[in-house]
């Protein structure tokens, strides 16, 4: 008896010590558990973070790739593979309307994916790169004309202000070039480009054939730089052909009914893409016209305030952030008409809230190009503002406080107060001030 009883409380406390150590075991186990299982998954979410950030990185890299050639004008071809550091990235443009598209690009890596997503404003194929740029037939400064910008001219560049205290001043380069390249009596702020110079002020570089008079004519803050190579002569940034396609587009919008050969808008209006088959009047204090699309005319144009407010013009504000062309093109006619005479405090504005948005005023009057003195267009007193000017055959004539953007014509002469101050276009590398951008992003977001 006393020998099993011995046995049995032996086996007993075997088995308590049994399980207390299994039961030990157990909650070592699962204190080891509840220790080492969040510093698992960290590790795993860590490891899935860098892989995300990876993806994300390549798809942006994807993004910024195809917006680089797209706009340099680069060859491209979409959908297209971009591999980084094991991620791959798939890149497709989409249109997403007539003037913007959108660039997608989705990556992956280790089944880990991220997509991006760029929407841009497509151009038409140009910028302005200067604030003034003339043809052969020049660029003539008068009285108090300033230019707050870069001047590109393939002919002369001359003031009429004789006295160096008085000559006409250009913030910024000053280009004129070709063989027969003159610069005369200006004051440039920045360097200068011209077979001849003569009685001028440079506060940059001076680069030449040769001076045209005495040499103690011209003042030279920065280098000389005799016999230097001609600058070439440059075309218009707007072709005839895109010209076309925009009146076919006015077009498209149907036609205004002409009374005894002119359409007349006296009160607020908002109009096109729209054709004007004859003269088009702009008139009164306060008539504003607001821009839809474009308007080609097919005649002359005549914009004439009155009052304090006067004619007020303006891109609608459902065009966005783009601008909006109006032409006079006559085709039966580009001698005596396709002319725009400006006047009288007609202020001229872009859409709301967008600061490359602009009104242009484009002539297709070919007289000065063909060496006739026709003005192709007109800006006079207290005319301007948000407004681009385009005359790429013809005369532009601006005269007694006018404030404009850009100006571009075969031939230009500016008179009293005017002020042209450049804001839109791409500088070229020749000139050393000039604000940017040609295609832009719209928006930038993670889908």
């Amino acid at each position: 008896m006393t020998r099993n009883s011995t046995t049995m409380h032996s086996s007993a406390r075997g088995q308590a010590l049994t399980i207390t150590t299994l039961l030990f075991s157990s909650i070592i186990t699962m204190i080891t558990l509840g220790i080492t299982s969040p510093t698992i998954r960290g590790f795993q979410s860590g490891s899935d973070f860098q892989i995300s950030k990876q993806a994300f990185y390549t798809a942006e890299a994807g993004s910024e790739d195809a917006y680089y050639r797209i706009r340099n004008n680069l060859a491209t071809s979409f959908p297209e593979t971009l591999m980084l550091d094991g991620a791959t990235a798939v890149v497709t443009v989409i249109p997403t309307g007539s003037n913007e598209e959108e660039v997608d690009s989705t990556a992956n890596y280790n089944n880990l994916e991220r997509k991006v997503a760029k929407n841009l404003t497509v151009s038409d194929g140009f910028s302005f790169n200067f604030g003034v740029q003339t043809g052969l037939g020049g660029f003539f400064l008068n009285n108090g004309a300033v230019v707050n910008g870069n001047i590109y001219s393939s002919g002369v560049v001359t003031s009429s202000n004789n006295s160096v205290n008085s000559y006409n001043m250009i913030y910024g380069s000053v280009v004129s070039a070709g063989p027969n390249g003159s610069v005369d009596h200006i004051h440039a702020t920045s360097s200068v480009y011209s077979h001849y110079i003569d009685h001028a002020t440079i506060d940059g570089n001076a680069y030449y054939q040769s001076f045209n008079a005495a040499t103690n004519t011209v003042t030279v803050a920065g280098t000389k730089y005799p016999n230097s190579a001609d600058q070439a002569t440059s075309t218009f940034p707007i072709s005839d052909t895109l010209i076309s396609t925009w009146e076919t587009t006015a077009a498209s919008g149907g036609s205004v009914t002409c009374n005894a050969g002119t359409y007349t808008i006296s009160s607020n209006v908002t109009i096109g893409p729209r054709k004007i088959p004859c003269n088009l009047v702009i008139s009164g204090n306060g008539t504003t016209v607001s821009l839809a699309g474009a308007l080609w005319v097919t005649g002359n144009i005549t914009i004439n305030g009155s009052g304090g407010t006067g004619v007020v013009m303006k891109v609608d504000n459902s065009v966005g952030n783009k601008t909006v062309a109006v032409i006079a093109d006559n085709p039966s006619d580009q001698i005596n008409s396709s002319i725009i005479t400006t006047s009288n405090n007609s202020t001229f504005y872009g859409s709301t809230g967008n600061a490359n948005s602009y009104v242009m005023l484009l002539s297709q009057n070919k007289s000065a190009e063909q060496g006739g003195n026709v003005i192709a267009m007109d800006l006079i007193n207290g005319a301007g503002g948000d407004v681009l000017m385009y005359a790429s055959h013809g005369q532009i004539k601006l005269q007694n406080n006018v404030s404009l953007r850009e100006v571009t014509s075969y031939k230009l002469t500016l008179i009293n107060n005017t002020v042209v101050n450049y804001s839109v276009g791409l500088a070229q590398p020749l000139f050393t001030s000039g604000p940017g951008g040609a295609w832009k992003i719209q928006r930038w977001q993670e889908i």
